[in-house]
């Protein structure tokens, strides 16, 4: 009964923003026939129903009754991002929800996706009053709507915390007091912490401090002869030969999760971005302590941290062949804007900048007398639900999928010991020059 009212109310909340006869330069958000449209939508995500999608379709149906939702889950690696193109060109695919830049530009760029800009138009819905940013287009043309993002924090097992008696989590912090928290957290059998296990996060803390385009200097070639890169492969190389934090290297090795590390107690913290997901799951992540959070560190105290904020990570895009594109428009429509709270239900984080904060809690946890028996709730608040606090963003993906990859290559030649730090970021600006440059001329 709760969920029907809630379903109810939602929806009479939903209806009540279509403002009737509000003026023609309101953003339609809802159809206004939304209950009369029918179809079928094949929806394909990474996040399981418990994750947020089953609540997400519920709410879409309270107001498109007649649109069926069907949905996929598929793995958001290599091989499911393979999967999931193969599926689309099949036409098997009317709604995804995509992840990373490269590949959303690659299925643009590959005339996968639904040309959504006229749909926008005419909806009055602009990319950046909506979702923050106009860069995610191609040949002046939008594709995707630019709806999700990451938290980057520090994840904290605050019995260990507490253990080694470093007494309130911090608000602001820089590098060396975390791996100075780290070292204090160590002890014969647990590390005191982590990078997160996915290779490109070696580069966040250049994204911490750079705020925009970190991939690229002002000449709009690569960067990756910043000082900033070989900082962080050196730091990070450093901690892990101390023994003060889990190597990355073995992570790519055996597929390890630095989440699974984390909760089963190997590790005493590490920084993170979707763990919370997975909180309360205890039979499959059992643990016994209560989850604390910190900011990212930053490079310097006296520096923006542009990674407070969230950073661009999912897309949701209409399928260039989908069967039905009105229901397939109008469903993605939701997903990217109300529908958007259940992202943090799955760990990421809404875009959209019509987000409710006060709702985030209980779509995570429930409520917070749940949430209370998980986590450091108000280092939860401070660190995960960062709204309007500055962001990474990008403004220039040239080549983006090439430079990510040799960001990836050459980071973990370097972090595993094939290279070193110097050889490993000079071949990268070399062949992420040559890849810009051939781009440019196309």
């Amino acid at each position: 009964m709760k969920k029907i009212i809630a379903l109810l109310l939602t929806s009479l909340m939903l209806l009540g923003a279509i403002g009737v006869g509000a003026a023609e330069s309101a953003p339609a958000y809802i159809d206004a026939d939304a209950a009369n449209m029918t179809g079928t939508v094949r929806f394909w995500t990474a996040f399981a129903g418990q994750f947020g999608t089953d609540a997400m379709i519920a709410d879409f149906n309270a107001l498109y009754p007649n649109i069926n939702v069907e949905y996929t889950v598929y793995k958001n690696n290599s091989e499911g991002n393979m999967t999931v193109n193969t599926a689309m060109l099949a036409g098997e695919i009317d709604v995804l929800l995509g992840f990373h830049t490269y590949n959303t530009a690659a299925r643009w760029e590959n005339n996968m996706l639904l040309d959504l800009t006229d749909r926008l138009a005419a909806d009055n819905l602009d990319l950046v009053k909506e979702w923050g940013t106009d860069v995610y287009t191609y040949n002046g043309r939008c594709y995707c709507f630019p709806s999700g993002g990451l938290s980057a924090f520090v994840a904290i097992n605050m019995d260990m915390w507490n253990a080694a008696g470093l007494g309130e989590l911090p608000l602001e912090w820089t590098w060396d007091q975390y791996l100075d928290a780290c070292r204090a957290m160590t002890t014969e059998d647990v590390i005191g912490g982590s990078d997160f296990n996915q290779t490109e996060w070696w580069t966040y803390s250049v994204y911490q401090t750079l705020g925009k385009d970190a991939l690229y200097n002002e000449e709009g070639l690569s960067n990756f002869d910043h000082p900033l890169f070989a900082q962080a492969l050196n730091r990070e190389i450093a901690a892990e030969q101390e023994g003060i934090w889990y190597p990355k290297a073995v992570y790519a090795a055996d597929g390890t999760y630095a989440r699974v590390m984390f909760l089963n107690g190997k590790i005493a913290s590490t920084t993170e971005s979707i763990v919370t997901r997975f909180l309360s799951d205890k039979e499959n992540y059992p643990h016994d302590f209560l989850v604390g959070y910190a900011p990212y560190p930053v490079n310097d105290l006296s520096e923006t941290n542009y990674l407070t904020g969230y950073l661009p990570q999912s897309f949701y895009c209409v399928a260039q062949n989908c069967q039905d594109a009105d229901a397939a428009y109008a469903f993605a429509k939701f997903a990217a804007t109300y529908g958007s709270k259940y992202l943090f239900k799955a760990g990421h984080a809404s875009q959209w900048t019509g987000i409710q904060a006060d709702e985030i809690i209980n779509v995570v946890f429930g409520s917070r007398e749940e949430a209370e028996k998980l986590v450091d709730v108000d280092s939860y608040i401070r660190s995960v639900l960062a709204f309007n606090a500055p962001s990474y963003r990008e403004t220039n993906i040239t080549a983006f999928a090439r430079l990510a990859a040799i960001r990836d290559e050459y980071g973990m030649y370097a972090l595993s010991g094939q290279m070193s730090v110097e050889e490993a970021l000079k071949t990268a600006k070399e062949e992420a020059d040559a890849a810009i440059l051939e781009a440019q001329q196309q």
